[in-house]
């Protein structure tokens, strides 16, 4: 059975080394047909994905997109102001990903990503009174398949929304553990 490739963390990891994609098939000793495929999200056999892996020096399970309706976890974080955290990040080496709003900035260092939200970014989709409890904490943003499917785990779904960015987006609390599911709109 073919294994789901994770295509944008291969990507990112590709571009990440500043290779190409001949580079990567030369290293890896697959065919760069191979890795075009990849890119694509196309499955691929387990020596496959161990031999890229390999050759960037990375687990096999870096580069596996997750059986279940989870797709990738990254900590959000959502604060009054995120001009002082911003900083404090920098300072420790993480890289900026721009998301298109001042209010809303992702950071990347090596495998490991945050993101930081005002609370004004996040009241202009949820409610202010769904979003108030969750200033100065940080929760799970998952990337789900879909959204109603993901949602059956928690015991309530707070508020669900459509972002300017076309994400689908539900805010999810059970026993006091908060996250926001998300999945990419058709």
């Amino acid at each position: 059975m073919p294994i789901r490739i994770n295509r944008a963390r291969l990507k990112s990891e590709r571009h990440d080394r500043g290779w190409s994609q001949d580079h990567l098939a030369e290293a890896s000793g697959v065919s760069v047909r191979t890795v075009q495929r990849l890119e694509k999200g196309e499955g691929a056999a387990s020596a496959t994905v161990m031999a890229v892996a390999a050759a960037m020096t990375l687990p096999m399970s870096a580069l596996v997109t997750p059986a279940g309706p989870a797709r990738r976890v990254t900590p959000l974080t959502i604060l009054p102001d995120i001009g002082p955290a911003l900083a404090r990040y920098r300072d420790l080496g993480f890289l900026p990903v721009e998301t298109g709003d001042p209010g809303c900035m992702g950071l990347r260092a090596g495998n490991s990503h945050i993101i930081l939200c005002t609370r004004a970014f996040m009241t202009s989709g949820f409610q202010t009174g769904s979003i108030e409890p969750l200033v100065g904490r940080t929760i799970p943003y998952v990337w789900v398949e879909s959204v109603d499917a993901a949602a059956g785990a928690y015991a309530r779904v707070i508020e669900t929304v459509v972002t300017s960015a076309g994400t689908r987006e539900a805010l999810v609390e059970d026993e006091g553990q908060w996250a926001i599911l998300a999945e990419v709109m058709p």
